[in-house]
């Protein structure tokens, strides 16, 4: 997936919102981050767009694109050129109010990352879905299940020394995605947000993301802006990968990690 595709949603959805009465809700992120994979560090600043907007007949459109930029002084990637990119886009309208503070939504996601150092090159998710939503202001939570797209695709450098052939790195497959969490306000400007996603193709696991936020209103920094602290963890399962058996005296994963997590620290201000 080029920039220039993952640029494309974010274009297009601006587009269409702009045929709508509500208006559109552009926002700036700056930050820093580290990409921890097992024991190393790498350290780096990031910025992202985003939008959002509500059309007249309710549907919410939400597009981001982040963009890193790393201080790459380690090895886990030999050829990695230190910039990647993380993109989220999605539609959710409303199906049912089932009461009060509860409702059953529809939502299509869009989502992927290109080039991480954790040798991750390409992934892609394409889901629709459905969310039960159940939403107060000083508490929430959701519960999503949908089924799929989900493409996973290893860079070529280190499965290259460990024998595997450029044809093995990429793995496709209509899966099934369960995904919860949840969000409280610990005071007023502050909320700590918690998920968990699964992905499986029915025979076994591809992937578990876990993810933690707190959100500091800054208003007295600077005017609407947030302070955000996050936290995601990947959990891949890399075995479809395998050329031979885990018993074989030769065998190799395609790498020798299999989860990554991401730190961030960022400030949010409107465009």
């Amino acid at each position: 997936m080029k920039t220039s595709m993952l640029l494309l949603p974010l274009v297009l959805g601006s587009a269409v919102a702009q045929a709508e009465s509500e208006p559109l809700d552009w926002r700036l992120s700056f930050g820093i981050h580290d990409f921890q994979v097992e024991s190393s560090d790498t350290f780096g600043a990031h910025a992202a767009i985003s939008l959002d907007t509500v059309t007249d007949g309710g549907i919410k459109l939400h597009a981001n694109l982040n963009t890193y930029l790393d201080r790459d002084k380690d090895k886990l990637d030999p050829d990695h050129i230190p910039i990647w990119f993380q993109s989220s886009y999605f539609a959710r309208g409303k199906l049912f109010t089932l009461g009060e503070d509860l409702r059953l939504d529809w939502q299509a996601t869009l989502s992927g990352k290109r080039n991480t150092v954790s040798s991750i090159e390409k992934q892609i998710t394409l889901y629709p879905s459905l969310v039960l939503d159940y939403h107060r202001p000083a508490f929430g939570a959701n519960l999503e299940a949908g089924i799929g797209y989900y493409f996973l695709e290893i860079d070529d450098d280190v499965p290259k020394e460990r024998g595997y052939q450029r044809g093995d790195f990429g793995n496709d497959a209509t899966a099934w995605m369960l995904s919860g969490g949840g969000y409280l306000m610990l005071a007023p400007g502050w909320t700590l947000s918690a998920s968990a996603t699964h992905w499986s193709d029915g025979s076994e696991r591809l992937e578990t993301r876990y993810g933690a936020s707190l959100s500091v209103d800054t208003h007295g920094l600077l005017a609407n802006s947030v302070m955000t602290l996050s936290f995601e963890q990947n959990q891949y399962n890399l075995d479809h990968y395998d050329l031979l058996p885990k018993q074989d005296d030769q065998y190799l994963p395609i790498l020798p990690w299999d989860t990554d997590s991401l730190f961030r620290l960022y400030l949010t201000l409107p465009w």
